[in-house]
């Protein structure tokens, strides 16, 4: 019951940060691409990346990487929303920046994961 707990109050505080944010990102920028979609999975990739080092250097308890990883980082990035803008785009025609929002999600996550993994190792290293 204490897992679900954690994954319950993570899940929610995650999801009200995205849609805080991602909300705030698009409404600034005003653009049929999904930029507080992507700004949103950038930085939580990121995030993940970085948490997963210091996790690696601190040895994190199982519940606490519960709550952060699969609860609020689960909750704050989303690839329901990412594959729904996706499709959105395409659905309406905008084949290019569809292409171009689906490569970026894929590599610019990719990257933030590692650039987060490897900033988070050197943040350990020099709290160590």
């Amino acid at each position: 019951m204490v897992k679900v707990l954690l994954l319950i109050a993570g899940g929610a505080l995650g999801t009200v940060f995205r849609y805080q944010l991602s909300n705030w990102i698009q409404h600034t920028v005003l653009s049929a691409f999904p930029y507080g979609i992507l700004a949103v999975n950038i930085a939580g990739s990121f995030v993940i990346g970085f948490c997963w080092s210091l996790s690696d250097a601190f040895g994190f308890s199982s519940n606490f990487k519960l709550f952060l990883f699969t609860g609020l980082l689960g909750g704050f990035t989303t690839f329901s929303s990412f594959t729904l803008d996706a499709m959105l785009l395409l659905k309406a025609g905008e084949y290019k920046i569809a292409l171009s929002y689906i490569l970026a999600s894929n590599i610019l996550g990719l990257s933030a994961v590692f650039l987060g993994y490897l900033l988070g190792k050197y943040a350990s290293a020099l709290i160590k």
